[in-house]
This record gives structure tokens, C-alpha cells and sequence, in this order.
């Protein structure tokens, strides 16, 4: 390994041991949650392909940290057809009053800091 990578991660785990020392295991278990951000991401459209429909369904979760998640469904601006309610689970009348896809996407880019 590299040197300059390793005083890194001594210096990551000597911050991380003062955070546990002064504050306890409560400060220490939130500094390591925020190390590593890594958002899984799922999306579904209203279509069955992304050239015909919108995407409705936004989701998303820190691989690091569960409870740090997105997960909304948006209200597309064309109603489902049969099929799509089908494949998706979802009915029109489950959509209808769920927020904008516009208004939702960008609370979901908000959330995954794009």
C-alpha cells in the first residue's frame, strides 16, 4: 500500500477514536456513518421504455447507512395504461395524489446531491 494512503487512514482512525473518546459511541457510530456515501439507486418509469413514459418511482439508499434513504412515488403527467398498472403494482388512483414528477425529481437530486 501506498504511504501517503496510509497516514491517511491513521489519521481517519485517530479522528475517529477522538470522536469516540470525547463523545462516546453515539458521536463515533454518526462520524463513521458519513465516511462513505454510496447511493444505490432505483427508478421506474411509467412506460415500458423510458422514450415513451416518465419515470414515477424514485428510490434510493446510502449503501453505508439504511436510514438514509429516499423513496417516492410521483404522479405522471399521462395516466398509466392497463399494462403498466399490471407490471408496476401500482394503480392511477394510488398515483393521483402523490406530488409532481417535476416537484419530486428535484427534491431526488436535492437528496442525491447531483
Amino acid at each position: 500500500m501506498n504511504e501517503k494512503l496510509i497516514q491517511s487512514q491513521k489519521r481517519l482512525h485517530d479522528s475517529l477514536f477522538e470522536l469516540y473518546m470525547q463523545g462516546g459511541l453515539e458521536l463515533f457510530q454518526a462520524a463513521a456513518r458519513g465516511m462513505k456515501r454510496e447511493l444505490i439507486i432505483r427508478l421506474e418509469t411509467s412506460a415500458l421504455t423510458p422514450e415513451k413514459g416518465e419515470i414515477i418511482h424514485y428510490y434510493a439508499v446510502n449503501r453505508w447507512d439504511e436510514e438514509h434513504e429516499f423513496d417516492e412515488w410521483a404522479k405522471p403527467s399521462v395516466a398509466l395504461t392497463a399494462e403498466a398498472e399490471r407490471i408496476l403494482g401500482v394503480t392511477n388512483s394510488q398515483l393521483a395524489h402523490c406530488r409532481s414528477t417535476a416537484v419530486v425529481l428535484d427534491d431526488f437530486c436535492e437528496f442525491a446531491e447531483i
